[in-house]
């Protein structure tokens, strides 16, 4: 796509190339040949940022400055992050926003048909 043709609010399907540019490929390496959607928040020049729901067990708490106290924490804000689980060890996965920004020719219009070639990252993590 162009950027004249994207609009802010409105859904695309991202096809990230097979073979990336040097400076996509720690960001997106591992989502090589996929496909996902992602809603454009914001047009950056030749690149859109956008939100995607991704599914994972992981979670972050942001400790209180009580527990932080009681920690012997330095004053600070502090986060724990670890994989929500149940007691028998089943990790707990639930949906999370993650917010990426991609080049505008990556996008398409969004549709149910996958095109060939391309594996279906739809709220895949990775």
């Amino acid at each position: 796509m162009r950027s004249g043709e994207v609009e802010v609010g409105t859904t695309y399907l991202v096809e990230v190339p097979h073979v990336l540019e040097a400076d996509h490929r720690l960001t997106f390496g591992a989502l090589r040949g996929a496909t996902f959607p992602l809603t454009v928040t914001t047009l950056e020049g030749t690149e859109v940022e956008g939100i995607r729901s991704v599914l994972s067990p992981t979670t972050a708490i942001t400790l209180t400055a009580e527990q932080c106290l009681e920690l012997g924490l330095p004053e600070g804000v502090y986060e724990i992050i670890g994989n929500l689980r149940t007691a028998d060890g089943t990790p707990i996965v639930l949906p999370r926003v993650q917010t990426l920004t991609v080049p505008i020719e990556w996008l398409v219009p969004f549709t149910d048909d996958r095109p060939q070639g391309h594996w279906d990252a739809t709220g895949s993590l990775w």
